[in-house]
């Protein structure tokens, strides 16, 4: 099912009633520049006797469009605020009657419930156009989840997809942007989608154990100990909503991969999942103990209260909290993130070997070809030649805006390079620029899961989007509206059209197929072969997907060698 979001706007119906906990109303209304077709059917049905499903804490009603029911902003947990804060979250409070699961849940308190400003800028790739940030709330009530499905309360078991957003430990939300709707990947093969609100920043990860004691003993993890109470939710509630407690899969990119690395760490989410897809997050390690302790102490020495005035934290204003992280370059809102507190994240997800609690759990592992491309931002370097590459790296000329981390390979850069080239002989230099960085995490994780007894498919990314001159390529992000079928959304990404939605449709039955089965074939696609350290088979998802043995293994042993990496 292939749906626009400008499409969805076409609702039709009415009635008189009132939007509130007893009256609900359905919105007659077309998009801009649109005229409604008398033959247009209804897309959107609400009513204040539909979509009613029972959870653990009392009723609630969603509402359906396009044959799929949508729940928004179901608690999962109880505020935040006050005494709750830096606490491990605990239950929702249970409510009387029948409350509406219609409107987006708070976003976890960050940045831009401060106003960050927009970029006007075209000079470069644009952030606010490309993706259209949706965050409109934020606030620390924010534990809550979003729900779609094909069916309710029927006794069907479908495959469950829980999904942790991206934006590292800092920021984001789940619906952060519209890629994240689920109502296209639940229709496409009868699963149900959940995607999670959890905190973040300092209200995720402030480790004050070592300063306020054993009252503070959850606040270093807190922000994973809600993605475990969200995965109970899931456990208790979800067979209402036509879904399977027993039978579910959690998958997250970027940050949100680094959270799925975490939880199949993590005791308390033992037996809450059942499979796991890392998208460009392949997290192995997490900060120490004493490093988030550190930045926690410097924190209050910012603050200008002592140790004994802890608890003073508990009454600010979670603004005020958070302007000490703007204020202060060295506690920016990224430094804070969960770390092995010896308690409830013992060890490393992937380091020095996968987690033994989850041993056993099938994984999709992979990344994009071009997470930081080179030209991008600088339109001059998309013509340069692999002198000119192999110059600047010696040189150390990243160019505006690129990241790819530590390049220097010093006299053995030109070896590098070609080896690379000859690894994808298709690539333009600055294309084979972006791959430098290497695929180190994934290619670890998917060994050292495999090792571990589960079976791991490995994939790369290489769809480039025709958008900015084609010059970002398949970058960071990019493949969000594929793993949702959401293409057409997000079609400030993709552009749009036919050509994203085919291959959205190849990943999209990918994800569900792996979902269901814990194995990701189906007639749309070549077999895929389960990951091994001899073959390392890699799918390449483009517009034609193959796959390839382990492409890049003597251009990244290479590499590994001269950096010292193992």
């Amino acid at each position: 099912m292939q749906n626009n979001r400008r499409e969805f706007l076409k609702v039709v119906g009415a009635s008189a009633t009132s939007l509130g906990v007893g009256g609900l109303s359905l919105v007659s209304c077309s998009s801009k520049n649109e005229k409604l077709e008398d033959e247009d059917k209804q897309v959107v049905e609400v009513s204040e006797k539909g979509a009613i499903v029972e959870t653990k804490y009392g009723k609630i009603r969603g509402f359906r469009r396009n044959n799929i029911y949508t729940y928004k902003g179901i608690p999962y947990g109880d505020s935040t605020a006050g005494k709750n804060r830096f606490m491990a979250p605990i239950e929702p409070k249970s409510w009387a009657g029948i409350r509406n699961a219609l409107a987006w849940g708070n976003a976890a308190p960050q940045g831009g419930g401060l106003g960050d400003p927009m970029e006007a800028d075209f000079s470069h790739f644009n952030d606010w156009f490309t993706f259209d940030w949706a965050e409109k709330r934020y606030g620390e009530d924010c534990l809550s989840l979003n729900v779609w499905t094909p069916e309710i309360n029927d006794n069907t078991k479908r495959p469950v997809l829980v999904w942790f957003h991206g934006g590292g430990f800092a920021g984001g939300s789940s619906i952060q942007i519209e890629a994240y709707i689920g109502e296209n990947l639940s229709a496409l093969d009868d699963v149900v989608v959940v995607t999670v609100n959890h905190r973040l920043n300092l209200f995720g990860f402030l480790n004050l154990r070592e300063i306020g004691g054993e009252k503070y003993k959850d606040s270093g993890t807190a922000g994973m100990l809600d993605c475990v109470q969200a995965l109970k939710w899931v456990n208790e509630n979800i067979s209402n909503f036509g879904g399977d407690p027993s039978n579910v899969t959690i998958f997250g990119q970027s940050g949100g991969g680094a959270k799925v690395s975490t939880l199949m760490a993590m005791p308390a989410a033992n037996g809450l999942f059942h499979k796991a897809v890392t998208i460009s997050g392949a997290a192995l390690k997490l900060s120490s103990y004493d490093t988030q302790a550190q930045i926690a102490q410097s924190f209050i020495d910012a603050l200008g209260i002592s140790s004994k005035q802890i608890d003073q934290l508990q009454e600010m204003s979670w603004v005020d909290l958070y302007k000490v992280t703007r204020n202060n370059p060295s506690l920016r809102s990224g430094v804070f993130s969960p770390c092995l507190d010896n308690l409830n994240i013992p060890q490393h997800p992937f380091e020095p070997q996968a987690p033994l609690i989850s041993a056993r759990i099938p994984m999709i592992i992979g990344s994009t070809t071009a997470e930081f491309s080179p030209s991008r931002d600088n339109p001059e370097l998309e013509d340069i030649s692999f002198e000119e590459l192999i110059n600047r790296i010696e040189n150390n000329q990243g160019g505006k805006g690129y990241f790819v981390g530590n390049l220097n390979f010093g006299e053995k850069t030109r070896d590098v390079v070609m080896a690379y080239a000859k690894a994808f002989p298709n690539k333009k230099p600055v294309e084979i620029w972006s791959l430098l960085a290497g695929r180190n995490g994934q290619i670890k994780q998917a060994k050292r899961q495999s090792a571990n007894g589960g079976v791991v498919y490995n994939y790369l990314f290489d769809w480039a989007t025709p958008l900015y001159d084609g010059r970002p390529r398949a970058y960071h992000n990019s493949d969000l509206p594929f793993w949702f079928n959401t293409t057409d959304i997000m079609d400030t990404i993709t552009g749009g059209g036919s050509r994203p939605r085919k291959l959205a449709e190849k990943m999209g039955l990918a994800l569900t197929n792996f979902a269901r089965t814990g194995n990701p074939n189906h007639s749309g696609i070549p077999h895929w072969p389960a990951y091994d350290d001899e073959k390392g088979a890699v799918m390449i998802l483009n517009d034609i997907c193959e796959v390839r043995n382990d492409p890049d293994r003597e251009a990244r042993d290479l590499a590994n060698k001269i950096l010292n990496r193992s």
